[in-house]
Parts: C-alpha cells; structure tokens; sequence
C-alpha cells in the first residue's frame, strides 16, 4: 500500500470535500482518504498494483477538483540529470 498526501488548489467546504471523497472511495484499489477542509488536503492510501497516483488525480481532475502538481521529484520520477 502506498500513502500521497495532495493539495487542492481552491478552498473546500464539507459539501466539496465529501464529493471529493466519494471520487476517491470510487477508485478501485483506493482504500483510504482523509480529508483536511482547513488546509485543503486529502491523504490517499492506495494499492500501487491497482491504481496510481496518476489515476487518483485525473479521477479528482475529472470530477472537477484540481488539484496542485508535484514537486520535482515527489513522485520518485526525476531523471536526475540535473542534481538536484
């Protein structure tokens, strides 16, 4: 199981923030979210043999949640030609 923490990029209230739940219960393999309406966060625990986090933001992206991209490197795809 692997666990990614994710940031939206506009506020959620409680109504948006059980939506975006329910995308995420209705992704197979997902079997965690929790949900930070103050800081505008959601935690997703997943199976990587079922899903990915690439999946997890094109369900939310689909459903009308964007949310903000990665860092370099945060989800361990950096080529490393570049040092940092």
């Amino acid at each position: 199981m692997k666990t990614e923490n994710l940031s939206f990029i506009s506020p959620l209230d409680e109504a948006r923030a059980m939506d975006a739940a329910r995308v995420l219960n209705s992704i197979k393999g997902v079997s965690k979210v929790a949900i930070t309406t103050a800081s505008g966060t959601v935690n997703v625990g997943f199976d990587d043999d079922v899903t990915s986090i690439q999946e997890v933001r094109t369900a939310l992206l689909k459903a009308g949640f964007a949310v903000k991209r990665s860092g370099h490197g945060e989800e361990g795809m950096c080529c490393g030609s570049c040092g940092s």
